[in-house]
């Protein structure tokens, strides 16, 4: 009987992130985004800060970090208003289920250079953008790759709101 409710016990701690598991250490990182969806494309430099908070649990972790970006979105070939540049700052949330692999979510704040990508009207030059990945840091190396999915949108605060969608692969450098 105790040790039924000792293991209940310990089970019940280790999913609510009460047992203390070390995560691993993970620094800032510049990494290079290179993405594309529908004939759009987007190159985007990032710097991503080392954890600003971490939370240990069962069996993998969570970190919160800040990333800020300069990038140039083109619009398909020939089209008018063919190209923007935008600078962004998001904040990113990292599930670790693996020491070296993490998913991510971030939803963070960007300034377009226009209105208009590829014939394309945006309405507003501040932009949301979304981004849901997956990433990952190789052993005993600085080097990560990731693969993010990034939707830019005005939320509806003036309309047309078309959205922007890119498939982006990521390479990074950790230091």
């Amino acid at each position: 009987m105790i040790s039924k409710i000792l293991a209940t016990s310990l089970l019940l701690m280790g999913l609510f992130g009460f047992v203390p598991v070390t995560p691993a250490a993970h620094a800032a990182d510049l990494s290079l985004l290179v993405g594309a969806d529908k004939g759009y494309h987007n190159t985007t430099l990032a710097l991503e800060s080392a954890p600003l908070w971490t939370r240990a649990l069962a069996s993998s972790h969570l970190d919160l970090t800040a990333e800020a970006s300069v990038g140039y979105a083109q619009g398909p070939s020939g089209a008018p208003g063919g190209s923007l540049w935008h600078v962004g700052l998001t904040p990113f949330l990292h599930w670790w289920f693996t020491p070296d692999t993490a998913m991510e979510f971030g939803i963070g704040a960007n300034v377009f250079s226009g209105t208009y990508i590829g014939g394309k009207r945006i309405s507003t030059a501040y932009q949301f953008g979304d981004s849901l990945g997956v990433v990952h840091h190789f052993a005993a190396s600085p080097w990560l790759l990731g693969l993010r999915f990034t939707h830019y949108s005005n939320a509806d605060i003036k309309r047309p709101n078309p959205g922007q969608d890119y498939w982006q692969l990521r390479l990074g450098y950790a230091f």
